[in-house]
């Protein structure tokens, strides 16, 4: 996707300057926080959310760059910590060491927890939106990063991993659904909150989020061969990808937002 990639080259250095003007000074910090950006992927949260706002007000954009960079750093905050000993103790993300592995496990989890709290830094200091509309993405953010889904899918993952929860597909599809589904929820979620569509916009890309986290997923497993595929053969996980496929397809939204669909789709096949 054209779009894609250009959106990513502008967006990769919005989110390093930024990083640099909030750190000024504090140089090693800054070598460690923005090192994710460094050796980014495909900025795929942000663009969603980009492209959202596009959707419903192709004059807004600009002013959700902010908010994409936020999302972007609590979803690099959130790999930052599966990635330590304690957690999935991965060695490699992105072709390149993790970075405990880089930097040291103590100062990974200090890089975590400050590219968090930046995130809310940066949303309460949005301007051009109304303030009690600012309250609400930040407790929309705080929920979905925490408890009602990101947090709480870390905790069923762990003790998935332990074997205090039962491996089984049920279980399977609830900690996909916490641990993934959230954040990209919140990339929909966020321009709905800011731009106030009419509600009949609201209901379909509040199916379409709900949708394209569950099919994230579920190719997500195809593609690294474990999660679902543990349980149920790659046909039957490829079929549940279609079933899901086809709902986005049928809300009939933009272009554009079917195509992130197709990409996320294609993973799998």
């Amino acid at each position: 996707m054209h779009q894609w990639q250009e959106f990513n080259q502008s967006f990769k250095k919005y989110c390093i300057e930024t990083l640099k003007n909030k750190l000024s000074g504090l140089d090693k910090i800054y070598e460690i926080c923005v090192y994710p950006f460094e050796v980014s992927g495909k900025f795929f949260r942000p663009f969603l959310l980009y492209k959202t706002a596009e959707f419903i007000d192709s004059n807004k954009t600009e002013s959700m760059l902010p908010f994409c960079l936020a999302l972007e750093l609590i979803h690099n905050y959130s790999l930052i910590h599966d990635d330590l000993p304690c957690m999935d103790n991965a060695d490699f993300r992105r072709g390149f060491p993790t970075v405990h592995k880089k930097f040291g496990e103590a100062e990974a989890v200090l890089a975590g927890d400050m590219l968090l709290t930046l995130a809310f830094e940066i949303i309460s200091s949005c301007s051009g939106f109304q303030p009690e509309k600012i309250v609400k993405v930040i407790k929309k953010v705080s929920q979905y990063s925490s408890y009602r889904y990101l947090i709480t899918g870390q905790y069923l993952d762990l003790w998935f991993q332990k074997g205090i929860v039962q491996k089984n597909l049920e279980n399977i599809k609830l900690i996909n659904f916490y641990k993934t589904s959230g954040l990209i929820m919140l990339a929909v979620e966020i321009p709905i909150i800011l731009l106030d569509p009419l509600y009949s916009i609201k209901f379909k890309l509040v199916k379409y989020g709900y949708w394209l986290g569950i099919l994230f997923q579920v190719t997500d497993d195809i593609l690294d061969n474990d999660g679902i595929v543990e349980i149920v053969s790659i046909e039957e996980a490829r079929d549940i990808a279609s079933k899901i496929y086809n709902k986005i397809r049928s809300l009939e939204l933009s272009q554009d937002l079917l195509e992130i669909a197709n990409f996320v789709y294609s993973r799998g096949f």
